[in-house]
């Protein structure tokens, strides 16, 4: 755990801001690059990394300001306007980029499931970096176990000297898996469409997986679902629906 990555005088700047703005920058990296092997400019694929960043960002404090109301408000009494630095939901920040794409793909007249095959390894890769910053800054914490890689994190964490799962390292090992996976996948031939949803249901049975080990919640459905559980789990219905709808077509490989 360690919150802060650079404190000079009155200026702080949290590790999580800095993991979160290198993983945009690998993000973006990475879709550019692939970018010109789609046949797509390079210079407007960027502009929509830049366009899906805010409206990522304005839905997953959305998200959060609706699911963690309490959690809210108690950082907003500390912090104030610096609480709004940290604090984001996954689910909402996909949600809302996904809306900000298909308004930027009708703009620019862009192929939408291409742009998203393009950028369905680039949002695994940022991903990771995004979990490496909760890990940092002791958010999406696991459940107290034994296991010889169990993490315990320091005063005045809430679990502070007691074992737990690192969850967030789960994530950052499994995107990462997700990302290398999808790159080498792309290369073959495939439907237009296939490796977004491919990345929608990997993740999705991903986030289903370590949720059994997420010990953050402040309710557990039957004692062991989570609210992060419905939503994986949508996610994996709705990407294996898409993928049959692909596969039963003829025609149309990218």
């Amino acid at each position: 755990m360690h919150p802060i990555f650079l404190h000079w005088g009155h200026l702080e700047i949290r590790t999580y801001g800095v993991m979160v703005a290198l993983g945009f920058a690998a993000g973006l990296w990475l879709a550019a690059r692939r970018a010109r092997i789609a046949g797509f400019d390079p210079e407007k694929i960027q502009q929509l990394g830049i366009w899906l960043i805010m409206a990522g960002m304005a839905g997953g404090k959305l998200f959060y300001i609706l699911l963690f109301w309490r959690d809210f408000l108690t950082g907003w009494r500390v912090d104030g306007w610096n609480s709004l630095r940290e604090g984001f939901v996954f689910y909402g920040g996909f949600i809302g980029a996904a809306v900000g794409a298909v308004i930027y793909a009708r703009l620019h007249r862009l192929t939408l499931w291409k742009v998203a095959d393009v950028y369905a390894p680039a949002v695994a890769l940022g991903h990771a970096f995004g979990r490496l910053g909760c890990f940092f800054n002791g958010c999406c914490y696991g459940k107290v176990c034994t296991l010889p890689w169990a993490v315990t994190f320091p005063s005045p964490h809430v679990m502070a000297g007691i074992p737990v799962h690192p969850t967030e390292l789960y994530e950052v090992a499994g995107n990462l898996l997700i990302c290398g996976a999808l790159l080498a996948y792309s290369r073959h031939e495939r439907r237009t469409g296939q490796v977004w949803w491919l990345y929608v249901l990997s993740y999705g049975v991903l986030r289903f997986t370590v949720e059994f080990f997420r010990g953050d919640y402040p309710v557990y459905y039957d004692g062991i679902f989570t609210l992060g559980h419905i939503e994986a789990g949508t996610m994996i219905v709705v990407a294996a629906v898409a993928l049959f709808i692909l596969s039963r077509r003829q025609g149309h490989h990218a």
